[in-house]
């Protein structure tokens, strides 16, 4: 049988041609990621101005590969260490009651940020967003605004209702007694001096009353039926001066009387759900008396106002 000969030079050629393809294929790769690279490093410095942290962070991871020009990859490392660090984050959180839950998922403004809760701070971009929360087919959303620097805050929701005050720490709500309200002894000052006044307006009756009855007991003894008319008039003055003394004296012991009784009552008086009694500011301020004089004598009158 005739033997087949392979040139050397065609089997040669044939490992070149595979040789250069793969090249080729290679350098369009490098070329393929130097073009992403610096396309996910242009986007990111544009999103970090933005104030979108969580995309601005994203396109850092991509033009910090190792397949990335060295340049390239040290000024995206540089620029996510600075995102890193100036991103504001939200800590998120949901309660069933006063049980903390984990098996929650978390979105924000539309876009899935997490399956379940950890504890774990969430970058989050600057501005307003509506934060949903799903457990077990209830939802809740929240609408947060964000500012520059904000760190770690907390976005809690609750599912189910809240549990009683004083129920956490294992107690009873009706073991919770209110605190009690301290009042204040009322001031006895506007009852001493209404009761001054209505003293000394007695006083007044007194001595207006004797010298008003000894000057007409003189003239009866000595003038009756032909008096002088200023005599008269001056014994009647003295009289009637007595009976508006009498009338003022008799008023303001009744309001001084008034004023002591409705003091406001001590501390161990005045209890939560019971109505205080009216100050004795509010007393002296409402409490009115008048006295007048009347043909013959004198008239008074007192009031207040509840």
């Amino acid at each position: 049988m005739p033997s087949r000969f392979v040139s050397p030079m065609r089997g040669l050629s044939g490992v070149l041609a595979a040789a250069a393809v793969l090249v080729a294929s290679e350098a369009a790769a490098h070329a393929d990621d130097r073009e992403q690279c610096a396309t996910a490093a242009d986007q990111a410095q544009q999103l970090r101005d933005e104030g979108k942290y969580r995309r601005a962070r994203d396109q850092l991871l991509v033009c910090a590969r190792d397949v990335c020009p060295t340049p390239i990859k040290r000024d995206c490392l540089e620029w996510l260490t600075q995102v890193e660090t100036t991103a504001p984050t939200v800590v998120f959180g949901a309660k069933d009651g006063s049980k903390d839950l984990s098996e929650v998922k978390v979105y924000v403004d539309g876009a899935a940020v997490t399956e379940r809760l950890d504890g774990k701070p969430v970058q989050m971009d600057l501005g307003k967003h509506t934060v949903k929360f799903e457990y077990q087919g209830q939802t809740r959303e929240e609408e947060v605004i964000i500012g520059a620097g904000l760190k770690n805050r907390n976005v809690t929701v609750t599912f189910g209702a809240p549990a009683p005050a004083g129920t956490a720490a294992g107690l009873s709500p009706t073991t919770v007694s209110p605190p009690e309200e301290k009042g204040k002894a009322g001031s006895i000052v506007p009852a001493l001096i209404v009761g001054g006044i209505g003293v000394v307006a007695l006083g007044s009756f007194a001595v207006f009353g004797l010298g008003g009855k000894s000057d007409v007991d003189n003239l009866e003894k000595t003038c009756k039926g032909s008096c002088a008319q200023s005599d008269v008039d001056a014994a009647s003055s003295k009289l009637l001066i007595a009976d508006i003394s009498l009338g003022v004296g008799v008023v303001a012991l009744g309001v001084a009387t008034y004023l002591i009784l409705t003091r406001t009552k001590s501390d161990s008086d005045v209890k939560v759900g019971y109505a205080s009694p009216p100050s004795t500011r509010s007393l002296w301020r409402d409490v009115k008396f008048d006295v007048g004089a009347v043909r013959g004598g004198a008239t008074g009158s007192v009031g207040a106002r509840f």
